[in-house]
């Protein structure tokens, strides 16, 4: 019994020792989630800045992404049908059954709509800046300024705000939120509200020192390829303007230190005068030669570099072949990376930007009962249309669409004649039960 006793008081023991390194574990995981309740940004917000200022091919990347965005109209509209909205959202944008349930489910706004002057207000130099900001440090804070009194009351302005001068607080209770923001700037040091900052951000897994709660930026995932980027380029630059050592020259006999360096001065005496170039160089006893650095052949330099811009390229899900690598750039290979550019990596920005405008200003123009929403126009964009006469075919055949339901789809104005809201079918269908029925015999004198 004595055994058995100790075997069941060994067990508890270990299962009161796992308790107790579970509680453990959970205590610093919660130390860790919960570290601090001010967020401060990632200390490489600053140098993400100075890589695009400096990296010429981050800046190429970056810059082609944002002007690109920017150009992308945004209009403001009125709901008027859930239903035909929620079918709405079920299709794409460019395709027929998007285009013609986006008829139904709103409508322009007018003209002189106070929501309207705002989405005019978003200048195309505004929109480049802040999607610059966005794909740069991953993140963006707009400041929402709310006129409050006079004939533009109620009126929303934007301005962008310093993310490395942000601190985010949240709340030290679970389920944990954001309760307001730090921010320091030109003169400025003070708390902001929640309803006053417009926070866009990339997806951030990193859960030490809250970092959850800030953007990702692509630079920061590229740290060590830049970090090798920035030494290739010095070192290729420190051999092409020969601002290293590349080896030693050294005496084979025994020379003198005096004789040594006269003969160093006698030579680059030589190398200044113009009239020596391509001419050898005598000189007496025998000397040798150790290389200290590898050859720009020997490093592959220029290898590595490929390399790194590809990767630069995928993390921004960039197509490199649209910034003249001429590899691969064929008609059909740059019309189809036109179309990812947009589908992988544009589109989801401005749709970050237009969801952040839908719930963070949409609510201070909504006292007057009106849904209005913002979406986006695609139809100058050649890459992301469907070929007009595939869907002018397609059209023709949809006999069970109204003249004008085929006008919605393809962009034109309805039509008030009454004919053009009727179901027009084309002349010699019939019923299937009808090709089946057996003719009726007519008998003399019947």
């Amino acid at each position: 019994m004595g055994m058995i006793d100790r075997l069941f008081g060994q067990t508890k023991t270990v299962k009161n020792l796992q308790q107790q390194v579970k509680a453990l574990q959970r205590t610093n995981l919660s130390n860790v989630i919960s570290v601090s309740t001010s967020i401060y940004p990632s200390w490489q917000t600053v140098e993400n800045i100075e890589t695009y200022i400096t990296v010429d091919d981050v800046y190429s990347i970056v810059s082609y992404l944002a002007q690109t965005a920017a150009r992308i109209p945004m209009y403001g509209y009125e709901i008027v049908d859930d239903s035909a909205m929620k079918s709405m959202k079920k299709y794409s944008k460019t395709s027929l059954l998007g285009k013609h349930y986006q008829t139904k489910a709103m409508q322009d706004l007018p003209e002189q709509d106070k929501f309207n002057e705002f989405i005019r207000s978003l200048t195309y130099e505004q929109l480049v800046k802040y999607y610059t900001i966005l794909y740069i440090s991953g993140e963006l804070f707009l400041y929402k300024e709310v006129i409050e009194l006079g004939p533009n009351a109620g009126k929303v302005i934007l301005h962008p705000m310093n993310g490395q001068n942000v601190i985010v607080m949240i709340s030290d209770s679970f389920p944990q939120r954001v309760i307001g923001y730090e921010y320091f700037d030109a003169g400025f040091s003070g708390t902001l509200g929640v309803e006053d900052v417009i926070h866009i951000k990339y997806y951030n897994p990193t859960i030490m020192n809250g970092q959850q709660w800030r953007g990702l930026s692509p630079l920061q995932v590229l740290t060590k390829r830049l970090t090798r980027w920035n030494a290739s380029l010095d070192a290729s630059v420190a051999q092409m303007q020969n601002g290293g050592v590349p080896g030693i020259v050294y005496e084979k006999s025994d020379f003198a230190i005096e004789t040594l360096g006269q003969r160093k001065n006698d030579f680059a005496n030589y190398l200044r005068n113009s009239s020596n170039k391509g001419a050898p160089y005598f000189a007496a006893g025998e000397m040798g030669y150790l290389p200290l650095g590898l050859s720009l052949a020997d490093m592959d330099v220029s290898t590595l570099a490929g390399i790194d811009f590809t990767k630069l390229c995928n993390a921004y899900k960039f197509p490199e072949i649209l910034l003249n690598n001429q590899d691969s750039s064929t008609f059909n290979n740059v019309a189809t990376a036109e179309k990812m550019l947009y589908t992988n990596s544009i589109l989801p920005n401005i749709y970050l930007f237009r969801d952040a405008i839908i719930n963070g200003v949409i609510p201070n123009y909504a006292l007057d009962g009106v849904r209005r929403t913002i979406e986006i126009d695609l139809s100058e964009i050649s890459a992301l249309q469907e070929d007009m006469k595939m869907q002018a075919d397609a059209l023709n055949s949809m006999w069970w669409t109204t003249p004008n339901e085929k006008r919605d789809m393809m962009g034109f104005e309805e039509l008030m004649e009454p004919l053009m809201d009727q179901i027009i079918i084309d002349a010699g269908k019939q019923l299937i039960t009808d090709l089946g029925a057996v003719p009726d015999v007519t008998m003399p004198g019947e």
